[in-house]
This record gives C-alpha cells, structure tokens and sequence, in this order.
C-alpha cells in the first residue's frame, strides 16, 4: 500500500507572508512546491501565527496571492490561524472566514483579548470576546483547535462546545512535562468528545532529555495516545520549522523536514501498525471528518 500523509499543522501561510514583506515573491514555488513534491505529505493544514505584531488579513491576502497551487498538483489545503493576537474584531474574522480560513486556535502562546494561551496567566481563560469568535467557529462549523491553550483556556473551551474540536500538534504530558503537551485527563476528555489529537514532531514536546528525543519516543506518544483515544482519533501535525532556518533542525534528525515524513510510515510498520491503522493516522481520520473544508482552488 502507498501511504500518504495530511500533516494537519504548518505555518506556510506566515513563511510566505514574512518573505513576501521582505519582497521575495517566489517563496512558495523556491521552498514549499520543491518540498512537497518530493514529500507523501498529500494534504495539510497551512496556518498564518502571529508572534509579532501585524496586520492580520492584510498578511493572509498577501501570502494567498503569491501562491501558485498548480505547482503541486492534486495537493489538499485547508487554511487555518494559529493563534488571534492580531485579530481586530469578530468582523474581521467574518472576512477571514471568507477569505477561505475554516481553522483557528484562539491563542499562540500569549495571553491575547480572545484567550489565554500556555504562557499566560493561568488563572485566565477565555473572555467575551473570546466566546463570541467560539460561536462564530461553532455556527460556521469551523475546525476548533485547542493547541497553544492554557490549561484553564482548554477545559472552558471543551467543557462550552464538543464540536469540531482537534489539538494539531501536542504530545503527551506524562511521557514528556511540558504545558503545550496533554495531561491524561485531558486526553479522555478529548475521548469522550470524539476530537482528534494531532503527535508533532518537535522534540521538547518528545522528551526532556536531548537524549530521548528521537524516532522511538515519538512512536511512544503515538502509542500512548492510541492507547487512550482509540485509532480513529489519532493524527499528525508535524510543525516542520525548517524553512525558517534552513541552518538548524528544529524537529527530530529523524524527520527534519517534510521531505522525509515517510521515515514516520517505515518506523510505525516497524512498530506492528498494519496498514489500515497507518493510513488512517496519517490521513484518513482528518480527511474523512474535515475534508469538506478543503479550499477550492
């Protein structure tokens, strides 16, 4: 069986706005097209985050107009947001959404006028405002993704809706201590909500010593979230990072870029997946809930 892969987090929407800024407009076809085309990575969720300040729909109108999807043909892209911190109002998310954008996490890491992400306040979670893009989200039955969530920001969110919920790129909390990653009681409530969780291939989220984090401790968070989510709620957001320094790995030796994501298919054989488990972690459990959100190109 050929496998393929839906890598449901990737910000190439933000890598081709920052080098279109800088007036590099054939980004896209130099880096990404290359990539993907050498790559099973089929489908994908490209996102625009925001760890600056900018103009937010200006930035995404920008970064879609210096795209060329004939460069990889038969590719699937929903587009998403990671994060609202530049968000101006619940408008201008109208407009987002009908620019194409059927994804958004509330948060990055920051605490921002929507809700609070992993390095916020913990005492804080969603406010008003943050409530009413919910039921925007709800209402237009857009994918809801939890990731960057404060602990307090995730169970106000989980316990307001089960609708559409995903966590794209985060591991498990017990195999590795960091807040961007699960705790088990988070993932049977996820569980019992039906939402997919997302493994990510970054390593502080694999393991805290530099040591373990590789391959192996990665097929271990996937066999732990499978162990309580069941198969058909297991997915993949890598968060490749290697465009933006090209001179650093910033996701496991392994698997450092989206060009060798079939390292992660040979590695799950080995580890007594079958191929029908396989193809749907890889690509079936998203597609088949959310491929109605693909952009129509």
């Amino acid at each position: 069986m050929e496998h393929k892969i839906f890598d449901i987090h990737t910000d190439v929407i933000y890598d081709i706005y920052t080098h279109v800024k800088e007036g590099n407009l054939t980004r896209f076809e130099d880096i990404h097209a290359n990539q993907y085309n050498q790559s099973i990575v089929k489908a994908a969720v490209w996102t625009l985050y925001s760890p600056n300040d900018f103009d937010l729909l200006d930035a995404y109108q920008s970064a879609l107009n210096h795209i060329d999807f004939k460069l990889i043909k038969d590719f699937k892209v929903i587009l998403g947001l990671e994060g609202l911190r530049n968000l101006k109002d619940l408008n201008e998310f109208k407009m987002l959404y009908n620019l194409g954008v059927r994804h958004a996490m509330l948060t990055w890491n920051e605490e921002n006028k929507y809700a609070t992400g992993v390095f916020g306040n913990p005492d804080r979670g969603l406010t008003k405002a943050g409530f009413e893009v919910l039921d925007f989200m709800i209402e237009h039955d857009m994918i809801i993704d939890l990731s960057h969530l404060s602990d307090k920001s995730f169970y106000e969110v989980v316990n307001y809706t089960s609708k559409n919920l995903v966590v794209s790129h985060s591991n498990v909390r017990n195999l590795c201590n960091h807040p961007r990653n699960l705790t088990d009681d988070q993932l049977k409530l996820l569980k019992e909500k039906d939402a997919l969780v997302g493994l990510t291939n970054v390593p502080k989220f694999i393991a805290e010593d530099i040591k373990d984090r590789n391959l192996d401790k990665f097929i271990e968070h996937i066999k732990y979230v499978v162990k309580i989510m069941g198969i058909d709620n297991v997915c993949l957001g890598f968060d490749f990072m290697d465009y933006f320094n090209p001179n650093v790995i910033s996701n496991l030796n392994e698997i450092p870029n989206v060009t060798k994501a079939h390292v992660l298919i040979n590695a799950l054989k080995e580890n007594e997946f079958n191929d029908e488990d396989i193809e749907k972690i890889t690509y079936k459990n998203f597609y088949k809930r959310y491929n109605k959100h693909i952009l129509k190109k």
